[in-house]
């Protein structure tokens, strides 16, 4: 079994992963295989080095940092990971386009859009774009209201 890892940083401090090369033992043929991790990959994939494991199960992702918000869903607040970006990879998928890299959108917590293709992925930036700007006038429109009603209440 190889295992390759090396981390830099950016100057944001961001790690940044080399491509990590290791094995595992493909379950259905018996053969050694030996993989390549995409580049900044996040996940720990110990517990399929040097195992038995099916190609179909072995992937790639870099997550990105979550954000959370409080929601109130059942009568009081709670923190909920909201707009997570993840770029993955599962190289023997039975979907070709998921053997290339792909975004998926965690738009709050375990509720996804997935298999975004560089085009889709810009596209719900758009409309998250367009949403933001919707709520920028909402904000003017709230600080407006809450001026006219103190002063209508003076």
């Amino acid at each position: 079994m190889t295992l390759v890892h090396r981390e830099t940083r950016t100057g944001n401090s961001t790690p940044v992963s080399a491509p990590r090369t290791w094995s595992f033992i493909d379950r259905k043929t018996g053969e050694t295989v030996e993989y390549t991790c995409m580049q900044g990959c996040t996940l720990d994939h110990s517990h399929e080095m040097g195992r038995p494991v099916f190609r179909e199960d072995v992937w790639c992702w870099f997550w990105d940092q979550p954000l959370t918000l409080p929601v109130n869903e059942n009568g009081s607040p709670e923190e909920f990971r909201v707009l997570s970006t993840v770029v993955k990879v599962e190289p023997w998928a039975p979907q070709v386009a998921h053997r290339l890299p792909f975004a998926v959108i965690e738009l709050v917590d375990d509720h996804f859009i997935d298999g975004l293709d560089p085009d889709g992925l810009e596209t719900v930036i758009s409309t998250l774009s367009e949403r933001l700007e919707q709520m920028r006038a909402t904000h003017r429109r709230l600080v407006e209201a809450r001026k006219a009603y103190r002063e209508r209440a003076v």
